[in-house]
């Protein structure tokens, strides 16, 4: 959903609010950075000036110690606290900047929870990747290489400023417009010449879904011999994403070839009108305007130290604005205050009452602009197993996406007994349900790892028991590490099948009241399929069981069947009953009927 675009003031105001907790550290950081650059300037001002105050003191013949042993001294001593500021800073400035971005991960992680899977199914698995590796490491800049210098920028010009007005008011009047210039002038020619980088970000999480995209599917793209025609797409959006690139950057060039100008501009007006100061016996030849010219130096490369570093801090401004447009997006599913944390006793069963819902209402770029389910109803009793089938969007997997309440109904009302699913936390609601999909997710870690994702505190023997409930008992006690075996990504060192038991034992292991069975089946072949649907048998024994089903033979023992067309129910009964009327369910599974179904059937 499109949403107002937020000024930069309010991104940093944002960004500055995640430093909170570390705000004192920061303020070492910043703090050694003035003290370093200060003593810089110091030491190259003192070390200047040293000459100057050696020949004042010059006795023919003699060797003024006192006055070389003194000079050494402050040197020595500006010199030791550059050390020392130079590392408090660089250690608080990271330590800092770190944490924030691993507080920044946790919080975009934990800001997409509300938002799957309605939201997140915009994105391309590429572009999430990128805003949250990408774009967080491109925060990182803001808080090390952004704040301190935008403050040094401003407090060591102006403490030399100070200096100078000291020593003569008028050479104050002649660097400041140089210092102005630097530290103001040159970030916004980079803005101008740059353009907001915006364009740049988008097209670099582009290519990144796409690259995301093609490794994923390389299988299919070498097989179809497509890989030239991906491989020229992916030059194509490459080249326009490196037009944005090669405007921001040489900026970013221009900006430093500038900088160099204005500072050798500002040195040489220092110099020039220092010499006159110092004809004019205003200010000392030999001191004071040698360490005039070292320290105006220091003070030159520290404005532009802002300028310079402005490229990374737009990036920065882009990534945090990216990152900050997917954690702000509503929710589809919000939690009502009051909400109940359990459901009332009684039995399992499920209410959709008079309930219109389409996808996408309040988005117009993702809408569908057309009801799903409209004015639908059903009632399911504990401990019955309904099937649903139909048509390609009928409206079948709705029904799972919204008892899960991945969704909430535009109209109407969904009901766990006797209580409506919007008045329970989203976390009664989890607990309601165990759900076994087409595409239920492995992930790459132990075997017993995938399996304990059903009930996390679990113990061993349970999850070994919910194992061979699952039909794996034989096959994980063959495998040389056991229930420690990797699964692979996505499950890439498993079977079809054995994928699909992974996920029943999740199932098994959590002991939800209802079952919801969204397709599972529909991506193994008919010989697993047979094996895998005496797990589901076993799963779904006693529970409330919601099937949602493509093969019609997987579902000929439900107690009910029903048959939705255009978001409504078109057709219900048994299987003998929908077989004797003839209609669309009778139709599709004569189709559907082969030697192999057949036997599954019976």
């Amino acid at each position: 959903m499109s949403r107002p675009k937020e000024s930069n003031v309010r991104i940093i105001w944002r960004l500055l609010s995640h430093m909170r907790p570390f705000a004192w550290i920061m303020g070492i950081s910043l703090a050694a950075r003035v003290a370093r650059i200060v003593s810089q300037a110091a030491v190259l001002g003192i070390a200047a000036a040293s000459v100057g105050i050696y020949v004042a003191a010059h006795q023919p013949g003699a060797v003024i110690w006192e006055v070389i042993f003194n000079q050494v001294k402050w040197i020595a001593i500006a010199g030791a606290i550059v050390g020392v500021a130079s590392y408090a800073e660089q250690y608080t400035g990271h330590y800092v900047a770190f944490r924030i971005l691993a507080a920044l991960r946790n919080r975009f992680y934990y800001g997409m929870l509300p938002l799957a899977p309605a939201r997140t199914s915009q994105l391309q698995s590429g572009d999430a990747v990128s805003r949250v590796m990408s774009d967080c490491q491109r925060i990182e800049p803001f808080y090390a290489h952004t704040i301190a210098p935008a403050v040094a920028a401003i407090v060591v010009p102006g403490a030399i400023l100070a200096w100078c007005y000291m020593l003569d008011a008028s050479l104050a009047a002649v660097l400041a417009p140089f210092y102005l210039a630097t530290t103001f002038l040159l970030p916004w020619l980079v803005a101008k010449l740059g353009g907001d980088g915006v364009s740049y970000r988008e097209q670099l999480g582009q290519v990144n879904a796409y690259v995301a995209d093609s490794i994923q599917g390389i299988r299919d793209t070498v097989a179809f011999g497509y890989e030239k025609r991906r491989g020229r797409e992916l030059w194509r959006i490459g080249a326009a994403m490196h037009e944005g690139q090669d405007k921001l950057y040489g900026a970013d060039a221009t900006q430093r070839a500038l900088g160099e100008i204005f500072v050798t501009a500002g040195i040489l007006a220092a110099a020039w009108w220092g010499i006159e100061l110092a004809l004019a016996g205003r200010i000392s030849a030999f001191v004071e305007l040698p360490a005039l010219m070292g320290v105006s130096v220091i003070g030159f490369y520290t404005s532009i130290g802002l300028a310079n570093n402005y490229t990374d801090f737009r990036v920065s401004m882009i990534s945090a604005r990216r990152l900050f447009s997917i954690m702000d997006q509503p929710p589809a599913a919000r939690e009502a205050p009051n909400t109940r944390a359990a459901a009332e006793a009684g039995s399992p069963s499920l209410h959709f009452r008079n309930v219109t819902f389409e996808y996408g209402s309040d988005d117009s770029e993702w809408g569908r602009k057309s009801a799903v389910l409209e004015n639908f109803s059903l009632d399911i009793e504990a401990g019955r197993h309904v099937a649903v089938a139909g048509p390609s969007g009928a409206g079948k997997s709705t029904l799972v996406n919204l008892l899960l309440r991945h969704w909430d109904p535009q109209k109407g009302e969904i009901a766990i007994g006797g209580q409506s699913l919007a008045g329970l936390s989203l976390a009664a609601v989890q607990k309601q349900f165990a759900v076994v999909s087409q595409r239920s997710y492995i992930f790459n870690e132990s075997i017993r790892y995938n399996i304990l994702f059903g009930r996390p505190g679990a113990s061993d023997e349970e999850m070994q028991a919910a194992a061979r409930a699952a039909g794996l008992g034989e096959w994980i006690a063959a495998l040389p590490e056991g229930y420690g075996s990797p699964a692979g990504e996505r499950g890439s060192k498993l079977s079809g099948g054995q994928r699909q038991r992974i996920a029943i034992a999740r199932a098994i292991l959590k002991d939800a009241p209802v079952v919801l069975l969204d397709e599972p089946t529909s991506s193994l072949d008919v010989e697993t399929e047979k094996s895998v649907i005496h797990a589901l048998r076993r799963l779904c024994r006693r529970k409330t069981t919601l099937t949602i089903a493509h093969r019609l033979s997987t579902i000929v023992d439900s107690d009910e069947i029903l048959v939705m067309r255009d978001g409504g129910i078109a057709e219900r009964g048994s299987h003998p009953q929908l077989m004797a009327q003839g209609g669309w369910y009778a139709q599709m599974f004569t189709l559907q009927l082969d030697q192999v179904d057949a036997a599954l059937a019976t």
